[in-house]
């Protein structure tokens, strides 16, 4: 079995959640993909700060940059400390996983590369940039994402707010073969965890990062064994959300709802 991982490095939510799947599965990977999303930092800032308004962006910006430090210290000492990993990159380090950042998922060159080491499965775990039918069509067993919801609901991006703002009481992490277009392709494998109703959005990811990871596990191990079945993802039973506005943010925080 062979799985190049598209995903995207940060300090605070990703390596949580990626570590259960190399602890039981690195064996199958071959690749670790790092896709940032195709902005500018800045244009990233202002994003962050639109969503959070000051107070979050603040408490989130501390979290990230003590991150940020952690994930530049030796690995060893800073997870014997801390119990975890600070980035992708250290995380794949100590599973011997080759790490490769790319700025364009689509480029000839980079598909000719992926193409000549012929993946049974492309799976995408949070990766940051949409993947053209090019990359989608080369692995033999197909391209796979997990996404942060129970799908046909809340297509696209920053789910967790999302679902806190239209007052949920579960969410969920679905897994789909790819198409071209966002979060529409059909499902794989759906597994459910509570909202409560004091969750911050910060809860709602530490969630997501505990059960994504059994599905990615569970996708993978369907493959292999070539066990998959699938279901249609009805469109016209969800939406599809984008990067939450500034009115969006005070509305959240209207309804009752915190980001940490």
């Amino acid at each position: 079995m062979d799985v190049i991982l598209f995903t995207q490095d940060g300090p605070i939510y990703m390596p949580r959640y990626l570590e259960p799947v190399f602890a039981e599965r690195s064996e199958a990977l071959s690749k670790v993909v790092l896709a940032p999303m195709q902005r500018s930092a800045l244009e990233e800032v202002r994003g962050r700060f639109q969503m959070f308004g000051p107070s979050a962006f603040f408490r989130f910006g501390l979290r990230y940059a003590a991150g940020k430090i952690a994930a530049r210290l030796p690995t060893g000492p800073v997870y014997r400390t801390t119990g975890r990993f600070h980035s992708v990159r250290s995380l794949a380090a100590a599973y011997d996983v080759p790490v490769e950042e790319v700025n364009d998922v689509n480029d000839e060159a980079f598909v000719g590369e992926i193409r000549e080491s012929e993946p049974d499965l492309i799976l995408s775990i949070a990766c940051g940039q949409r993947m053209e039918e090019d990359l989608l069509e080369i692995p033999k067993d197909g391209a796979i994402n997990v996404h942060g919801s129970l799908l046909p609901k809340y297509r696209g991006l920053s789910t967790s707010f999302w679902v806190l703002y239209h007052g949920e009481d579960e969410n969920g992490v679905t897994a789909h073969y790819m198409t071209p277009e966002f979060d529409s392709g059909d499902i794989i494998v759906q597994r459910k965890y509570e909202v409560r109703p004091n969750d911050t959005m910060h809860d709602v990811y530490l969630k997501l990062t505990e059960v994504g990871p059994t599905v990615a596990v569970d996708v993978i191990d369907q493959v292999a064994d070539g066990t998959i079945e699938t279901r249609p993802n009805n469109l016209e039973e969800g939406e599809y959300y984008s990067f939450p506005t500034r009115d969006d943010r005070r509305e959240f925080r209207r309804r009752g709802n915190r980001f940490i």
